[in-house]
């Protein structure tokens, strides 16, 4: 009995929610202008330079009301911004891409406008050291949280938003199989994003 209620109750659910179609799956990509928080005064010649950083991915949004909504996505980011090594005074090949995982709630505010705001789970895939020793290990995954603005033009969602790190982190950028290059950043970015939905349901 309990088995044929909770299947009636699961039944009940899909349709509701199939009905009101509130689920959406979006493609959306984006491009930021990275330029992390020197929090610790390192030299600026020293520091990581200020770099352009692309994204694409999707993400699944529910509506549970007419102008509010919540939205949690998968994203690819390329990130590679110029730095030069402590020692050597060479210039380090920094490659920080990363798979993200943000959480937004959107609130329309007005006509087709309306907020954002969420925190982003960041899990750094290539350049950092992962050494024996607790020093020489990166903090991963890293979060951050961002909030803005955008337009919806149609079905396309535009958007200008800030995001930031709750924390400062130390970057281990690997200089070979033994050593690496170390630099305290927060992270601090502006981005332009794009999401279009492909189904909804």
């Amino acid at each position: 009995m309990k088995k044929l209620v909770l299947a009636i109750f699961i039944l009940a659910t899909c349709i509701i929610a199939h009905g009101q179609q509130g689920f959406q799956l979006n493609v959306s990509t984006k491009l930021g202008f990275y330029f992390p928080a020197n929090t610790e005064r390192h030299p600026a010649d020293l520091f990581v330079s200020n770099a352009f950083s692309p994204a694409a991915g999707i993400s699944l949004g529910y509506n549970f009301f007419k102008s509010s909504g919540v939205i949690l996505g998968v994203e690819y980011a390329h990130l590679s911004p110029d730095k030069k090594d402590l020692f050597s005074g060479e210039n380090l090949d920094v490659k920080w891409q990363s798979v993200n995982i943000p959480l937004n709630i959107r609130q329309g505010i007005w006509r087709n406008f309306y907020l954002t705001a969420g925190a982003t789970l960041v899990r750094q895939i290539t350049g950092y050291y992962d050494g024996v020793s607790t020093f020489s290990k990166q903090k991963i995954p890293e979060y951050n949280w961002q909030a803005g603005a955008g337009y919806k033009l149609n079905d396309l969602s535009i958007s200008i938003q800030y995001s930031r790190g709750f924390s400062d982190i130390d970057k281990r950028i690997k200089t070979s199989e033994t050593s690496s290059s170390g630099v305290t950043v927060r992270h601090r970015e502006i981005f332009l994003k794009l999401e279009y939905p492909i189904w909804k349901f």
